[in-house]
């Protein structure tokens, strides 16, 4: 039998940050230099860019940089002078175009490495994704990453720049994934780029994100691109979004930021440098003790890349001083000197011993007494330092007891992706899951670091079951539509095993409205294989249903991907629908007239794009996928206490048109007391948001097991550019969500 057993650490978030984390450098007389942390001895490596012409075209040790990416997946990257390459996962609007066996390569070629998900996510420019798509192709890439490499760092964000429009966007992609898949975003890292641009739709700068619109959009002069005040800024409001939705333990990196505009727009090589010194300046020593890293002595930022390595003509607008190496002769420019002179001097020798990997092999002679069966143990240790290790040292495998598998002599290492040392042993491994292996590098303390809490990992069976979908099936008598209450319906949950070994004995656990529904034994899962585990789900209640799965293992078996065990959705049971005269019956006749042309001047009024475009929106507003009044999608409001979500979209209605709002609203409540608490109002309101009319209010006494359609006359206000607001209310008692479909403002005009 096989098993493939991945490293399991017990250790801090990122081994990859300082390529040497948490390890001391060598006693030098010298006192630490600017922005030196545990976490980054030699602070040079927190300094980084991107390139695009291929970094082996240019000499690129002088920079003394610590990491570069090249905005792709790096395969056999290179590693100039011990730089960390950063493997980059692209999102896209059409889904997720992920090579499994190319991130399994890659993992395996550097554990624990860095992984960035998406590159400018909110710019139409680039991956161009709304905040669910965003959601569904981050959640795909990270348990694909995760199930290659568990240690492997994978960064979410790559926002253009943390400004109050782009930090809604974020804020919308964690809801879409909590609405999604019942539970927070993971990430080991948060990423983002930190331009100064405008966000002012057809003029220069970064737009609107795809998707939302829910705070008003930077106006920044072009004169402000360098603005060190605006810079320091995002940064913090960076760090304070990442503190309030739990994220404060996580390292923030920028992986763009620079000048982009030429040298004839006024950034000549004087400003230009000055911006490169000021910032980087800036986050070697930035710290806040209520936001900063805890691991990084509070610093806000942990590593920065500069826009860029060798892009002198950046979009064709003419020399950029931004570039540091010339593509066309392959020679240092200015502001790479600038570079090499401000991170040269930061540089610090340093050694950093690690066990990057620990693989549980099939032996030669697979021999077995009933009781144990001999495997290959295989681990494999790294030096993360910037500096080779002259000395020797010892590298122990121990079982679960204590008691000495294996005890070998490495004679040095040389420094960070120079080479790696395997240390092999075989063992009598115990059968069944209870059993434990420590590997120890070093334990005579023979090479002096001065932390060496990443010199000692425990592995032990290792699980990763991928709850992949909860999924709701439905008889032919009630697919329609959402179905009716008392009919069949069944709900199913797809698992995968993505670890090397089978798994037997899990159960998966099925709750409604956080009652338990049924426990359904999984059985025996082989490696690579994938299950769906399907429980009857009769006569659900009306109304609103928070549905989750979860796995749970069975005792001795490891999960160190736990996120992904649990997924869970919201789903509603409406009664029925009740149908109330809507646009185009008799009631509205102008539709009918000879010579009356008629068109609904609200567009995506039922959300079947699958988003909220082009509605404007506050952060919690969502879309519903099941039980709506009709087709797959409608709009979901209050989800929360003490929220206020308001959506709107402005149009413009000619003089001398009859006009007509109808739309579909259903409301579920957990109040009980009979008193108004929570509301949602339509209103009109001017085109600079002044409130004209208050067309209807719905509060939670309004609650009923049906979609209910509402219809008016709003012919007074032809001949003005409108808002129409649904805003929703929620107080501090219990929820109530509001769903809003099919809306409809018609317009008839004489032709």
């Amino acid at each position: 039998m096989k098993h493939r057993l991945d490293l399991v650490l017990r250790i801090g978030l990122i081994l990859w940050l300082a390529i040497g984390a948490w390890a001391g450098r060598h006693a030098s007389a010298d006192a630490p230099p600017t922005g030196a942390t545990a976490l980054f001895p030699s602070p040079n490596e927190r300094f980084g860019y991107g390139v695009l012409y291929g970094i082996d075209n240019y000499n690129v040790a002088p920079l003394n940089a610590g990491w570069y990416q090249n905005w792709s997946l790096a395969l056999n990257a290179s590693h100039p002078a011990g730089a960390l390459a950063a493997h980059v996962v692209r999102v896209l609007p059409e889904g997720l175009a992920l090579d499994r066996a190319t991130v399994q390569r890659i993992a395996d070629a550097d554990p624990g490495g860095l992984w960035i998900i998406g590159n400018e996510p909110d710019m139409f420019a680039q991956d161009n994704v709304t905040p669910t798509q965003y959601a569904a192709q981050y959640r795909e890439a990270y348990f694909a990453i995760k199930a290659a490499d568990p240690t492997a760092q994978v960064a979410a964000g790559g926002i253009v720049q943390p400004t109050p429009l782009r930090l809604g966007w974020l804020s919308a992609t964690l809801a879409a994934y909590r609405q999604l898949y019942g539970g927070p975003l993971p990430a080991d890292v948060w990423n983002i780029h930190n331009y100064v641009l405008q966000e002012t739709p057809g003029q220069w700068g970064c737009g609107i994100p795809p998707g939302y619109y829910g705070a008003r959009a930077a106006t920044y002069p072009f004169n402000d691109h360098d603005s060190l005040t605006i810079f320091q800024e995002h940064v913090t409001a960076m760090r304070r979004w990442m503190a309030d939705n739990g994220y404060r333990e996580r390292p923030l990196i920028i992986t763009e930021y620079g000048i982009l505009f030429p040298e004839s727009s006024g950034f000549d090589l004087t400003r230009v440098r000055n911006f490169f010194v000021n910032t980087a300046n800036w986050m070697l020593t930035a710290s806040d003790p209520n936001t900063g890293y805890p691991a990084d002595d509070n610093h806000l930022v942990q590593r920065w890349m500069w826009y860029s390595l060798d892009d002198t003509n950046y979009n064709n607008a003419g020399n950029t001083i931004a570039g540091l190496m010339d593509p066309a002769t392959r020679q240092m420019r200015p502001l790479g000197q600038a570079f090499a002179d401000l991170a040269t001097p930061l540089r610090r020798p340093y050694s950093n011993l690690v066990v990057a990997r620990v693989q549980e092999l099939p032996a030669a002679t697979a021999a077995t007494d009933g009781a144990t069966e001999s495997v290959r143990l295989r681990a494999m240790i790294q030096n993360r330092g910037n500096t080779a290790v002259a000395q020797a040292f010892r590298v122990l495998i121990e079982d679960g007891n204590g008691q000495l598998i294996h005890s070998q002599v490495v004679n040095g290492m040389p420094a960070r992706y120079e080479g790696n040392a395997l240390v092999e042993a075989i063992w009598q491994r115990p059968v069944g899951g209870q059993w434990r292996v420590r590997v120890i590098v070093d334990p005579d303390d023979a090479v002096k670091e001065a932390n060496e809490s990443d010199n000692r990992v425990f592995i032990e069976p290792r699980a990763d079951l991928h709850l992949e979908s909860l999924e709701v099936r439905e008889g032919q008598t009630n697919a329609q539509n959402g179905g009716s209450p008392g009919s069949s319906r069944s709900l199913v949950a797809t698992v995968r095993n993505l670890a090397g070994m089978s798994v037997a004995g899990a159960q998966v656990r099925f709750w409604d409205n956080a009652q338990l529904l049924a426990k359904a034994t999984l059985g025996e899962l082989s490696a690579g294989s994938q299950r769906e585990v399907v429980i009857a789900w009769d006569a659900p209640a009306i109304g609103l249903h928070a549905l989750v799965a979860e796995i749970a293992l069975p005792a001795g078996v490891n999960d160190p991907i736990p996120d992904n065990n649990r997924f869970g959705r919201d789903l509603l049971i409406p009664g029925a629908r009740s149908h109330l005269p809507a646009i185009g019956g008799p009631q509205f006749q102008s539709g009918q007239s000879v010579g009356v042309t008629c068109h609904n001047a609200v567009e995506n009024g039922g959300f079947e794009s699958g988003d909220l475009a082009p509605w404007t929106a506050t952060q919690f507003v969502t879309l519903m996928n099941n039980g709506c009044m009709a087709g797959t999608y409608c709009l979901y409001m209050g989800r929360g206490w003490n929220i206020e979500d308001d959506v709107y979209q402005a149009m413009s209605i000619k003089p001398w048109a009859t006009v007509n709002l109808s739309f579909a609203w259903a409301v579920v409540t957990t109040e009980t007391d009979g008193r108004r608490h929570d509301t949602l109002t339509v209103e009109l309101r001017s085109a600079t948001g002044e409130l004209l009319s208050t067309v209807q209010t719905l509060d939670n006494r309004d609650a009923h097991p049906y979609w209910y359609t509402s219809s008016f006359n709003l012919d007074s206000f032809a001949g003005q550019t409108l808002q129409l607001h649904f805003r929703a209310n929620n107080d501090q008692s219990n929820t109530t969500a509001f769903f809003v479909d099919q809306i409809n403002l018609e317009v008839c005009e004489k032709r």
